[in-house]
């Protein structure tokens, strides 16, 4: 098969399924596997320094009494109020802005 351009294909030759060919001689099988990609991670200097006990997973530590106090809020709707949300619409609109 010819392919002359995105349209146009001449059928010059028979179209039937790709044959693979195979060398002459004795084929090991053990050497035709092919190597599978490799996932790989790279880590900045920086970001290799965070452990656990870093502020940005605060320090591994569950503070039970404060997770009660903040379901209670959460339970009985006074969780969210105006201020609570001026103030992290401040801070967001300070990080981003």
């Amino acid at each position: 098969m010819q392919i002359f351009g995105p349209f146009r294909v001449s059928t010059t030759q028979a179209t039937t399924g790709a044959q693979r060919l195979q060398p002459q001689g004795q084929t090991n099988p053990a050497s035709m596997k092919t190597a599978a990609p490799v996932d790989q991670l790279d880590l900045s200097s920086s970001a290799s320094r965070l452990d656990a006990s870093s502020s940005v997973s605060g320090g591994g530590e569950i503070r039970i009494d404060r997770v009660a106090e903040l379901r209670r809020q959460i339970a009985s709707g006074n969780y969210d109020t105006p201020e609570k949300l001026d103030m992290a619409l401040d801070r967001m609109l300070d990080q981003f802005g």
